[in-house]
């Protein structure tokens, strides 16, 4: 198993995808902090922590990548070779599945490194962020973007079309998900966007699940994914 998860990471090391997709969060991140804090001017905590939260952010860019990246074998037609080449084809999944994991450690590092050396030493006026917000942030936005890269990775697992599969996903997360609120105000705050907005360490709004609930929300939305693909992927012929 390690060799093939050191194999998927040179992939992804070797890869522009990769690298575009970091860059973009990065840049993404950088320049909405800079508006944040320098268009918005937070006073209080739960303004700094929303102007500071990197979870929202995250979510959509690296959503995405988990997607195009576990759909770009399909794609290219290169399933069946690296079938070939690993000893089952799930193992070779879930070898996928921890190297865009792995990844998505590293990229949401590097944003959350990102927003507070740009952002903190723009939040000296009003409230101070206390350490317990500081390090809900840190973590929170890491959580998010390994959750979501993992979301991604079952989604593309699923549908194996890359189009379908990006598309699909930005029409539920934009379109379909505020459309819940029509419903029950609250609903909205258990699909992925906005519990990545608090699990990353933002305030949400008044219906809003704790971090706690966020980060379990992330969890379960990964976890049926990643099962349903799993199960599916284990059925399905090589194209």
């Amino acid at each position: 198993m390690s060799r093939l998860i050191v194999g998927e990471l040179i992939k992804v090391r070797t890869t522009r995808t990769a690298l575009g997709f970091a860059v973009a969060s990065v840049l993404l991140v950088l320049a909405l902090v800079l508006i944040s804090f320098l268009a918005g001017d937070p006073r209080s905590v739960s303004d700094k922590r929303d102007a500071l939260d990197v979870g929202g952010v995250l979510s959509v860019p690296l959503l995405i990548f988990g997607i195009v990246g576990a759909t770009g074998e399909y794609r290219h037609r290169t399933i069946a070779p690296a079938v070939l080449i690993a000893p089952g084809r799930l193992r070779l999944t879930v070898a996928r599945l921890i190297a865009y994991m792995l990844t998505a450690l590293a990229v949401g590092a590097a944003m959350v490194a990102v927003a507070f050396a740009i952002g903190l030493p723009l939040a000296d006026g009003g409230e101070s962020l206390a350490s317990e917000d500081l390090l809900r942030l840190a973590a929170g936005g890491v959580i998010v973007a390994v959750l979501t890269v993992a979301l991604g990775v079952g989604v593309g697992v699923l549908v194996r079309n890359q189009v379908a599969g990006v598309v699909g996903a930005l029409i539920w997360l934009f379109i379909l998900s505020p459309v819940l609120g029509l419903i029950d105000e609250s609903l909205p705050n258990y699909t992925t966007l906005p519990a990545a907005g608090v699990a990353g360490g933002g305030s949400g709004d008044s219906n809003a699940p704790s971090w706690g609930g966020a980060v379990l929300i992330l969890v379960a939305w990964a976890a049926v994914f990643l099962a349903v693909a799993l199960f599916v992927e284990r059925r399905r012929d090589v194209d």
